[in-house]
């Protein structure tokens, strides 16, 4: 019997125990070959080809106490999840985004067509025990972004789960990473992410889970060397040290903070220090309110 043919069987209201917020999918579907040659984007729709294959998989796979929340992305996508989720399992939000480019305002809509679409389908949804998982585009900023806002809008008590196979990231670096792992911070709901790149250098970035990321003011804390480690954009633009280490210039090891916010384009590089040596000055990061002390 299919997932589709389950659920419309189940007798009563359907009970949501995971939610799966997939974001902003397929976007390099839409550029041309063109377009793909002169950004040089082939290795971001590979990922992206892979990747969707990963999603639908997993949908097929999905029991029926899941609903989907597709946020942008192709139609077709949405048509495919609910021919195995069913109809009342997946959520296509079309609120409109404010002119005036209020975020707080446009995750206000987003909760409210989610508790509309539990309210018109009678969906039994319990935001304090119910868990959920991140897939989209991209791995960096609208997943965690949005994931975030989800969360902390909807009331959310246990925080999604980043799923980075199931994204597409925006870094090239990241191209052959020999692993990666997460790192929860102390005390609170952020996660680091850490990578060791295909050349052996690595890489860390820092997610919001229960807070809405781009409004995030609370600060993460850092002791870098200014030898041994770079912040740097997705990009590869090096945002620290200002100046660059060189031959018989002292070692430092400095404090460095950014908020939370800034974080979906920052990565902190490690390029001098071994990856056990780096995971230990990520673990040790402390995440502080707004205001805090801290430079960077």
């Amino acid at each position: 019997m299919g997932l589709r043919a389950r659920h419309e069987v189940t007798q009563g209201p359907m009970k949501t125990e995971h939610v799966i917020f997939l974001i902003h999918p397929c976007c390099y579907e839409k550029f041309g070959p063109d377009a793909i040659r002169r950004d040089n984007l082939y290795l971001f729709v590979e990922r992206e080809r892979e990747t969707k294959q990963r999603w639908l998989a997993a949908l097929a796979e999905r029991p029926a106490n899941t609903l989907l929340v597709q946020l942008g992305g192709p139609e077709y996508l949405r048509e495919a999840a609910v021919g195995y989720l069913g109809e009342a399992a997946v959520l296509y939000p079309r609120s409109p985004f404010p002119e005036n480019e209020d975020l707080a305002e446009y995750y206000r809509r987003l909760a409210s067509e989610f508790r509309a679409h539990v309210s018109t389908h009678s969906l039994k949804f319990d935001a304090g025990a119910v868990t959920s998982e991140l897939w989209g585009e991209s791995f960096e900023g609208c997943v965690p972004g949005y994931g975030g806002a989800f969360a902390q809008y909807l009331g959310l008590r246990l925080p999604p789960r980043m799923r980075f196979e199931m994204t597409v990231y925006d870094s090239r670096f990241l191209y052959g990473a020999r692993r990666w792992e997460s790192i929860p911070i102390q005390n609170c709901d952020v996660e680091a992410w850490l990578f060791e790149c295909h050349d052996g250098t690595g890489a860390a970035i820092f997610q919001s889970r229960l807070r809405a990321q781009w409004i995030d003011r609370r600060r993460v804390c850092l002791r870098l060397d200014d030898r041994r480690h770079q912040v740097c954009t997705k990009l590869g633009h090096t945002l620290w040290p200002p100046q660059p280490w060189t031959k018989g210039k002292p070692e430092g090891v400095h404090d460095y903070s950014m908020a939370l916010s800034e974080c979906t384009d920052r990565w902190v590089r490690s390029v001098g220090a071994a990856i056990d040596e780096f995971r230990e000055v990520i673990r040790t990061a402390r995440v502080t309110e707004a205001g805090a002390n801290g430079s960077g």
